[in-house]
Order: structure tokens, then C-alpha cells, then sequence
């Protein structure tokens, strides 16, 4: 019995250091881990991964490869990891005037890519002291007294800070709503009947001409895109060449008056009935007509 007992005290004994040792031994391995990990990352923050190249790509050809890194604050010899991306596009943006965007992206173990995108004039923006040219995001261009040709213009905003460079603002929020509104629209959709002018003067009588033929009194500016989408709808049905002046009406009717009747002193209006759009957004005619 005696030698029995002794067996089992040994080899509990032996189970215990076995379990000390393998506690020990991952410590130890964790250890290693976390000084492994902090080496690395040491190095990679000053030795590793120091920028030896800069590329820059895209279509800002009013610039120099140069004049582009050098907006970004980047130089070569900057370490990758510990460069921040996003303050040197800002940057970049806030110094180079026609630059609309830029992206830097990394390409390890030493290489910086910066990707710009030239702005497009697409605004022409009057206010009190001249005429704003604003890219097709909203960066102010050149401030001048003469409205530039074949630009969409924007009447009734008032800009914060006319400055060229900077991102045009109004101190007016709802003002900044509507231009947003009509700049997705205008940027984003594929618009049939081409928007020449918006006049905001008035947020709760909004004037859009299409095509330099059509004037259209949208009213109130809630609910823009649908009343777009709309006139777009009914003027896309006409003949080309038809001039005229239409009004939205409640939420699915317009009337219209032909420009030479107006001229002429008369006073018919047609009307013009369109269904609400569906569940999917899209428009469902039940009775279009003009004459």
C-alpha cells in the first residue's frame, strides 16, 4: 500500500512541474511575441518602409509631378507608416487650386502614389460683387465680373467666403441644401433636357430653365429631384424646338403657356397630368399631354 501511495504522490508531483513548465513556457513565448512585435514595429516606423519613390498619376496636367508632392508635404526619406494620408490630401487640396480630389495610397516597401483629379468649371455663381466660376463639386475657380459661357448659372446664393481655392459656403444652411441638391442632380443624373440656369432667390419659388427654352417655377424646394425628374419627363415628350413657361402644380400637375402665346398677350394654359412615381421610384404616366 505504501509503495502504491508513493507512486501516485510522484506522479502528481511530476504533473504539476509539467504544468509549471508549460506555463512558463508560454510566458516566455508571449514574451518573445510582444518584444518580436515591438521590434518590428519600431523598425518599420524608422527604419522600414522609408518613402524612396513618389509617383503621381491622373489628368491635373497644370501642374508639375513636382509642384504636386511638394503641395503634399511629403518628401522622400519620410517613413510610409507614419505619414498621415488624410492631412497631406488636404493639403494638397487646399494649395492646388484646379485639383478637385486626390487619393495617396501606399504601395510597400517604399513607394507613394498620388492620384489627382483636375477640376471642371460647371458653375458660374453670381453674387454682389461679380461671378463665381465653382468646379463640379464646389470649389471656388476664379472670381470675376463676367459670367463665363456654357457654365450652369446660379442665382440667389450668397457665398460665406468668395475665395478662390476654397469650397464655397453659405452662412445660410437651407442655401447650402438646395445647391447640393441641384449639384447631385445636375452631376449625377442623366438629364435628357439640359439645366442652363437656377434662380434660388426665392427658396419657396425656385425658376429652372431647361435648354435656354423652358422656364419652370418648381416651387418650394422640398422634394427637388422628384419635380426634376418630373419636368424632365413631360419637356423630353414635346417637339425640340418648343419654347414655353411651365409651373408645377400640387405633386402631379403642371400647367404650361407657350412663349409666342405669351408674347401675343394671351392667356391659354394647357395642363399637363402625370401619375405619382411607384414604389421603385419610378415615374408611372397615366395622362400626358400637350398641344
Amino acid at each position: 500500500m505504501r509503495d502504491v501511495e508513493k507512486t501516485s504522490m510522484a506522479h502528481e508531483t511530476n504533473y504539476r512541474r509539467t504544468r509549471r513548465r508549460r506555463r512558463g513556457f508560454a510566458m516566455y513565448a508571449l514574451v518573445v511575441v510582444v518584444l518580436a512585435v515591438g521590434v518590428i514595429v519600431t523598425l518599420s516606423m524608422t527604419v522600414m518602409f522609408n518613402i524612396q519613390q513618389i509617383q503621381v498619376i491622373g489628368d491635373a496636367k497644370m501642374y508639375t509631378a513636382e509642384e504636386i508632392a511638394a503641395a503634399t508635404g511629403i518628401s522622400a526619406g519620410d517613413n510610409m507608416v507614419r505619414t498621415d494620408i488624410e492631412a497631406a490630401e488636404q493639403r494638397a487640396l487646399d494649395s492646388l487650386i484646379y485639383v478637385e480630389e486626390i487619393n495617396i495610397s501606399r504601395q510597400f516597401p517604399d513607394t507613394l502614389v498620388i492620384d489627382v483629379k483636375k477640376c471642371e468649371p460647371t458653375y458660374s455663381i453670381e453674387y454682389e460683387f461679380g461671378t463665381l466660376t465653382v468646379s463640379k463639386y464646389g470649389k471656388i475657380l476664379e472670381d470675376s465680373m463676367d459670367a463665363p459661357e456654357g457654365l450652369v448659372s446660379i442665382k440667389g446664393y450668397t457665398p460665406n467666403e468668395p475665395t478662390v481655392g476654397k469650397w464655397i459656403t453659405s452662412e445660410k444652411e437651407r442655401d447650402n441644401r438646395i445647391l447640393q441638391l441641384f449639384m447631385d442632380i445636375i452631376n449625377e443624373m442623366q438629364l435628357e433636357v439640359p439645366i442652363v440656369s437656377v434662380d434660388m432667390s426665392e427658396a419657396h419659388n425656385i425658376l429652372v430653365n431647361f435648354d435656354n427654352r423652358i422656364d419652370f417655377d418648381m416651387g418650394t424646394w422640398d422634394e427637388i429631384e422628384y419635380k426634376i425628374t418630373f419636368a424632365q419627363h413631360i419637356i423630353s415628350k414635346q417637339p425640340p424646338d418648343k419654347e414655353g413657361y411651365m409651373m408645377m402644380i400640387g405633386t402631379n400637375q403642371c400647367s404650361f403657356r407657350n412663349k409666342a402665346d405669351v408674347e401675343a398677350g394671351k392667356e391659354a394654359v394647357e395642363e399637363i397630368t402625370e401619375a405619382m412615381t411607384n414604389e421603385l421610384g419610378e415615374l408611372v404616366t397615366e395622362n400626358s399631354q400637350i398641344e
